[in-house]
């Protein structure tokens, strides 16, 4: 199924041979094609959002301030700092990223990757986490959305 002029989502026998006549097409308009492709279901957004929401929800508890007054650079700093424990506590290799200086091979400082890359399970594990140390620091965080069906669907519900 083609969603946009350069995405395609290739989930079946028909869309796989529609992405093939599509790629062909555009092949000989143009003489020279490269794809990029990411195997595995996508997730929705809204994992992503309820990770902010979140985070929102944490700042204020741990500011013991309104959530509605939390700030971008707080949640930023929530963000930045939920991966980096994450990452301390889990090594979940996937959260980080390295850049390489093509010229010389020289790697540089690893980064955290943004929210939005994960796949569904990365941020289902960091969600769970998440929920679980927040439940340590007396915040008690709804799961809604993707995030509680496939918790349901985890816990076999």
């Amino acid at each position: 199924m083609e969603i946009s002029e350069n995405t395609f989502v290739v989930n079946s026998e028909i869309s796989c041979a529609a992405f093939a006549r599509w790629a062909h097409e555009k092949w000989k308009e143009h003489k020279y094609l490269t794809f990029v492709f990411r195997a595995g279901v996508e997730r929705s957004l809204d994992q992503n959002a309820l990770f902010h929401i979140w985070l929102s929800l944490y700042a204020a508890h741990l500011g013991k301030i309104d959530h509605r007054n939390v700030t971008e650079e707080m949640i930023e700093f929530m963000k930045r700092k939920a991966k980096h424990l994450y990452y301390l506590q889990t090594g979940s290799e996937w959260l980080v990223k390295t850049l390489v200086n093509p010229r010389t091979g020289a790697k540089g400082k690893p980064y955290y990757r943004s929210s939005a890359e994960y796949k569904t399970g990365e941020m289902f594990q960091l969600l769970t986490w998440l929920q679980n140390t927040a439940a340590n620091d007396g915040l008690v965080l709804e799961s809604k959305g993707q995030y509680q069906k496939l918790q349901k669907e985890h816990n076999g519900e």
